[in-house]
């Protein structure tokens, strides 16, 4: 993944997809977490509502999203699209902590791609 569009396509394809817009990659591994701040919108899930949800989400949460360890984490469910401000960590028991002091319901495994529940 190289830039938005490769996000949006992965978003589409795969049903979710992490990215980091400061460095313009995504990563491969770990586990990422979700930092408070994240945002659901009832979408058709069309390319283009997709598109526009999300540029109006980077146009919000700019500032924060140009730091380097802090990636753009998207996925569709059941009509909704799910966008957040996440971190990557290798290891697991910090990334548990870290979603746990979150509040987060779930952190992703990018090792194996399975959701482990909190």
């Amino acid at each position: 993944m190289n830039n938005l569009h490769d996000f949006v396509d992965s978003i589409i394809q795969n049903g979710g997809a992490t990215f980091n817009l400061a460095l313009g990659t995504a990563p491969t591994s770990g586990y990422v977490v979700s930092l408070k701040g994240g945002s659901h919108t009832p979408i058709d899930e069309t390319r283009q509502s997709i598109e526009q949800t999300i540029n109006q989400f980077i146009a919000e949460k700019g500032l924060e999203l140009s730091v380097d360890e802090n990636f753009l984490g998207g996925w569709v469910d059941d009509g909704w699209l799910y966008l957040d401000i996440s971190r990557v960590y290798d290891n697991e028991s910090k990334a548990v902590f870290v979603g746990l002091q979150n509040n987060q319901k779930a952190i992703f495994n990018l090792n194996d791609g399975s959701t482990i529940n909190l």
